[in-house]
């Protein structure tokens, strides 16, 4: 079990976000569960790998993008930051926070 709680990994997946975007010259507005990577951030598959990568670092553990990203054997076209934030607390074994909603 991390040492990490649900609302310090959301805390993370908001910031590795916002660093991302800052990067680019853009500012991150409200984030939600809802907000998708791709619609409303704007963040390209392959950018989002990127982003798993800074999560990784961020979280201390490794994270499959497979894992996440694939269903019923198709990629899915947008991942929410909800979606993510359960996934990264599953790994973490860690049980998801309200923070987002």
């Amino acid at each position: 079990m991390s040492s990490k709680t649900g609302a310090e990994v959301w805390t993370d997946i908001t910031a590795v976000v916002t660093d991302m975007l800052s990067e680019r010259g853009e500012v991150a507005g409200p984030m939600s569960n809802a907000t998708t990577i791709n619609a409303d951030l704007g963040i390209s598959s392959v950018e989002a790998i990127h982003l798993m990568i800074l999560l990784e670092d961020k979280v201390g553990v490794p994270l499959s993008f497979q894992d996440l990203a694939v269903r019923d054997g198709e990629y899915a076209t947008d991942l929410t930051l909800g979606e993510m934030h359960v996934f990264v607390c599953g790994v973490l074994g860690v049980p998801p926070s309200t923070t987002g909603s």
